[in-house]
Parts: C-alpha cells; structure tokens; sequence
C-alpha cells in the first residue's frame, strides 16, 4: 500500500510517483497530461454462483472534476487485492494478494497504452501471508513487501527481477523487523525504505538503509531512524513527496472491518526529511489533519499524491465509507492545502459499478503539466 513519490521539476516535464518516472509506453511528452489512479479493490466475491469481483480498477484522467473508473480488470488475486504498484520502466503493475483467507500470492500485470491490463505472472510463497504495501526498486530490479503475519514476524521480503515469475518462488532477501512492528505502508526514497507502522501505540513511519549492503537473510533489521505521529491511532498507507519534502498518512481510525467508525483522519506532515535524517526517534505533531463529517471519510486505508504545481491533490482510498444504498468504499480527492473539517475536492462511489468494490491500495501515474481545470 503504496509509496514514496519523487517528483521532477518541469524543465524535464516527467513526473515521478511513488518513487519513480513513469512511460507505460507512451511518450514521456504526451500530448496531453495523464493522471491515471490504479486502484486495488480488498473485497471479493464469496458467491460462487456469481461473478468475480473485478479487483483492479483505473480511474483515467483522475485530475478532473468529474472522476470515473474506465478499466476493471480481473486479476485473478482469490481474496481481493492489498498492496499495488506500477513501475514504469517494466510497464508492470504488482497487486499484493489478500491478506485474509490464505492468499499467498503477488499478480504481475503487463500494462499496455491507455492503462489496458493484462495478467502477465504471479509471485507464490508461503511466507506471503499479511501482505501490504509494497514498492519496486529499478536500479536494483528489486520487488520489496511490507508482511505483517503473526506465524513469522513482520517481514519485509525483496524479489529480484520479478516481472519475470510464474509460480512458487522464494524471496532473495528475507528482512526480518522489530516485533513492535505492524509494517503497512511501503515506499523507497533514493536507496532507503520508508515503513509506515500500523500499530496502534506508536503509529508512525521508520527509515531503513543500507538496503544493498544487507545480507539476503537480516534477523534484526533496525531503522536509522523513526517519527512517530503524535495522535495516530492507525496509521495505514503513506505517501511521501521528495521536492515538497512532505509526507501524507492515512489513519484508519478506532474502529475494524467489522465495526467501522467515521473517525478516519488523513495527516499531511511539512518538513519531514529532517526528522527522517536525524538518526533518532522523534515525535512530530502533523502540519495539518483533514478530519471531520464534512470530510466523508470514515475507514481510509491508502493516500497518493499528485505534486504537479497546478494540482497540489491528496487521493484517499476509504475502504469502510458510508455510500447511498448501504454499500461501502469510496475514493475521495482533497487540496494538499486542505486542513479540518472540509469536503473533498472530489469523490467517487465504486459501488456503482455493480458489485461493490472497497478499495484498498492507490497508485496514482502522472506525468506532463495540467491546464486549468
């Protein structure tokens, strides 16, 4: 669940989300700018006499007024999708399995031009048992996973080269993290491993280095540093903007699946890079926290950014929103700028689309400079 999220001034006019440019085959100049949102849907159908629910959904363009799914595509992912993720280089997009219900599995995705998706590989081990967010390295052609599983530890897993696997195959790297860990969030800035943490006592982020220099199998992998978000009850997705060195949480809140509660909060945090560079554990108070009725939110489980000077949008995947006809899961879109109780700027309903759809994780793909809206 998703992200860190690098971003190119205009002299190059190619943004970079999650930590990486993006060219899903398209020109890194196009003719008119892309803001496609890849979404991984966490339900799935338990009616065997009906229909899979499509568990990968694209809203294309998403930096409009008017937002709308164009793609739902099956990824074959048996108890709905966590994590996703989309490397441009590859022109792949990764989809965390469930982490319910036995699903031990990452789907590969080819994406083709216009975001068209086609099931490409799958990523089997039995160690994939809590996946969450998870990120791709390109220099390295390294997958990594945030695990959270009670039988092994919370984990972090790498795979190298893994738009090429079908099948059973064993993690090239096996970083095993402090108990207190609930990994969650999962994004790469420059060479080091941003980690959102979901517990609910000291929810916040954790910066892991020395990446490249770890042994494949780490016992004891400690964070060079760790801010913990003061009154975060359960942080779950992250994004992080490198040039506007800001970093946006997204707090569950204090209810479950079972029981949501309408008290989610999205954190925006300025000046986070110093805190994360300090080689200490710090506690930071947010810049600004959207909050609220007014909001809609209620369960959000995953945020994404678009930096782009004329955009400045923060998307937010609630899984538990309340929506007209008592289904539930919504995408929203705020001003970065937003702070309190205010509405979104933006938002969809996915139960439109039939079977209701919840979302989980968020990439969002950007490139070339928006007009006026």
């Amino acid at each position: 669940m998703k992200k860190l999220f690098g971003f190119l001034t205009v002299t190059t006019v190619f943004l970079a989300i999650n930590g990486c440019m993006r060219n899903d085959d398209e020109p890194v100049m196009p003719i008119r700018p892309i803001a496609r949102l890849y979404i991984s849907v966490g339900n799935y159908q338990t009616n065997a006499s009906e229909d899979p629910i499509a568990n990968v959904l694209l809203i294309d363009p998403a930096d409009t007024s008017d937002m709308e799914v164009v793609l739902s595509h099956d990824s074959e992912a048996l108890r709905g999708g966590t994590g996703i993720y989309f490397d441009p280089f590859e022109s792949t997009l990764f989809q965390a399995g469930g982490y319910t219900g036995g699903d031990t599995t990452i789907r590969v995705m080819s994406v083709g031009p216009l975001g068209i998706l086609s099931n490409s590989g799958n990523i089997q081990f039995r160690g994939l048992n809590g996946m969450r967010g998870l990120t791709y390295h390109q220099p390295s052609k390294y997958l990594y996973v945030a695990n959270n599983s009670s039988a092994d530890g919370p984990t972090i897993y790498g795979y190298h080269l893994p738009k090429n696997r079908r099948g059973y195959t064993r993690p090239h790297r096996v970083l095993r993290l402090d108990p207190s860990m609930r990994p969650w969030g999962l994004v790469m800035w420059k060479d080091s491993l941003l980690l959102s943490n979901a517990s609910p006592t000291n929810g916040g982020v954790s910066l892991y280095g020395g990446l490249f220099n770890a042994d494949s199998l780490v016992t004891d992998y400690q964070p060079l540093a760790t801010v913990t978000i003061e009154g975060a009850t359960a942080i779950r997705g992250i994004a992080f903007v490198d040039s506007l060195d800001v970093l946006v949480a997204a707090d569950y809140g204090t209810g479950d699946f079972n029981a949501p509660v309408a008290d989610g909060r999205i954190y925006i945090i300025e000046g986070i890079k110093a805190k994360l560079t300090s080689g200490s554990h710090t506690t930071v108070s947010p810049t600004r926290v959207i909050q609220g009725a007014a909001t809609g939110l209620t369960g959000p489980l995953d945020v994404a950014v678009d930096p782009r000077r004329d955009r400045r949008t923060i998307f937010v995947a609630d899984y538990d929103a309340q929506v007209p006809g008592g289904q539930r899961g919504r995408i929203l879109r705020f001003r970065l700028s937003d702070d309190g109780n205010v509405a979104p700027h933006a938002s969809i309903s996915l139960d439109t689309l039939g079977n209701a759809r919840r979302p989980f994780g968020l990439f969002l793909d950007v490139r070339g400079v928006p007009g006026s809206q």
